[in-house]
């Protein structure tokens, strides 16, 4: 029998797992101290200003709109709050598209009295996160110009700007589109992203794989 994994040992791997996410996750207690981040988060805070770091906690830019990420993270830890649904919001971005926040709540139990409750927050960045062209492949059996029109639809691109973003026919982007049908048990359009923004987030960052 093996022996148990010590706490330590669950952190580093569980630390491992989330830096190989590419959506950005962030661990806050109620007043928006930073208690983890991931290498996407990281990476995230780095670039973007729609979120930032005053000190060690967690704020959002002043001029995003009416919602805020300090009400998001208290309405996720209210006692009363429906803990099977996720709270979520757009915070807007000037003259880019909004980022994507979900956040739940997670409640320690009563051994370890010394945790605090904090709220996961997840940021999706629609803007920079794509989906990883071999993990397409090797789920659905894509081939390349498959995977690369799925990649596409699921961002939200019309058949036709496909076509002249990969500088094929129309005719071609809708052959590739009834194939991926098939390969992936759809029927139609809303169906295939469904299931395509429902893969597997756990996957290498989407760059290792262009």
């Amino acid at each position: 029998m093996q022996p148990a994994l010590t706490s330590y040992a669950v952190a580093t791997y569980l630390d491992a797992a989330l830096n190989h996410m590419d959506i950005a996750i962030f661990v806050v207690d109620v007043e928006l101290h930073l208690l983890h981040a991931n290498a996407a988060a990281t990476e995230l805070l780095q670039r973007d200003t729609a979120l930032r770091l005053h000190g060690d906690k967690l704020l959002q830019d002043a001029v995003s709109g009416e919602r805020s990420l300090a009400q998001l993270v208290a309405a996720v830890l209210d006692p009363a709050s429906d803990t099977d649904n996720p709270h979520a919001f757009s915070l807007p971005r000037h003259n880019r598209q909004p980022l994507l926040l979900t956040a739940v709540p997670h409640v320690p139990s009563r051994e370890l009295p010394s945790l605090p409750p904090c709220a996961i927050v997840m940021a999706s960045d629609p803007e920079t996160h794509r989906l990883p062209r071999q993990l397409l492949m090797e789920l659905f059996d894509l081939t390349p110009a498959e995977a690369g029109v799925a990649q596409a639809l699921a961002h939200g691109a019309a058949l036709e700007d496909i076509a002249a973003a990969l500088d094929i026919s129309l005719h071609t982007v809708k052959t590739h589109l009834q194939k991926l049908f098939r390969k992936t048990g759809t029927r139609r359009q809303g169906e295939l992203v469904s299931i395509l923004h429902g893969m597997p987030a756990a996957s290498v960052h989407a760059q290792s794989f262009e």
